[in-house]
């Protein structure tokens, strides 16, 4: 039952980080309400049906979800840090903004597709019934983050901030990647400790994280999300 929670839980936290930071990218933007409008109904119908066909085929996913998990959340991992570093490279320009929000969509699809795919059933909830509730709480949490972006004073919603957030957002999946498959792989009724097969993975990935916080910090010096 734990185990089944973890999902769960995962697919409401994705919808949750992918929907403000897609609202907090439009806020930041300068969008107006009929932009809003459309990217807000798109994102409903285009959720909903693409999580309805990921449970359509939740039983084949379920086979292979133990042994891809790992790679799909590294791929995660590396468009998270990619989209940090356009959205500080492109310095506010709004062209930038679809392809922002596309790789931001993708990222959150993808995390649907190993919440959904490794499980029979989330929250007890039938196929409809997650297809249905994924779609509104995007949607609804996404207008209002839009919406809060420019009633949070304590909170720098700029590009500066957003492109950190994404960084920071793109090491937790780089570092999840490491103990993935040893959570996948834990029998919930004979627990055992979680062993890690490479001391130099573990080595290679602290060392890759030290190397991108550093050069985030030094790029980012002077921005912060906090005010």
């Amino acid at each position: 039952m734990a185990f089944s929670l973890l999902w769960s839980f995962g697919l409401v936290i994705s919808i949750l980080i992918f929907a403000v930071a897609i609202g907090f990218c439009l806020g930041c933007a300068g969008t107006g309400g009929k932009p809003l409008a459309i990217v807000s109904v798109g994102s409903v119908i285009c959720t909903f049906i693409l999580v309805y066909g990921i449970n359509m085929f939740k039983t084949q996913l379920n086979s292979a979800m133990g042994s891809y998990n790992y790679l799909l959340l590294f791929l995660i991992a590396l468009v998270l840090m990619f989209i940090g570093f356009s959205i500080n490279k492109q310095n506010e320009d709004k062209g930038n903004l679809m392809k922002i929000i596309s790789l931001s969509y993708l990222c959150f699809i993808l995390t649907v597709v190993m919440c959904v795919g490794s499980k029979e059933s989330l929250f007890g909830l039938d196929s409809l019934q997650i297809s249905i509730l994924a779609a509104v709480l995007f949607g609804l949490i996404m207008v209002m983050a839009f919406f809060a972006s420019g009633k949070l004073d304590f909170i720098n919603i700029s590009y500066g901030s957003l492109g950190s957030m994404y960084f920071i957002l793109g090491i937790y999946c780089l570092v999840v990647c490491l103990f993935l498959p040893n959570i996948i792989g834990l029998n919930m009724d004979d627990m055992r400790p979680i062993n890690v097969g490479s001391l130099e993975s573990i080595a290679g990935t602290v060392v890759l994280l030290i190397v991108v916080t550093a050069l985030g910090l030094v790029y980012n010096k002077k921005k912060t999300l906090l005010k």
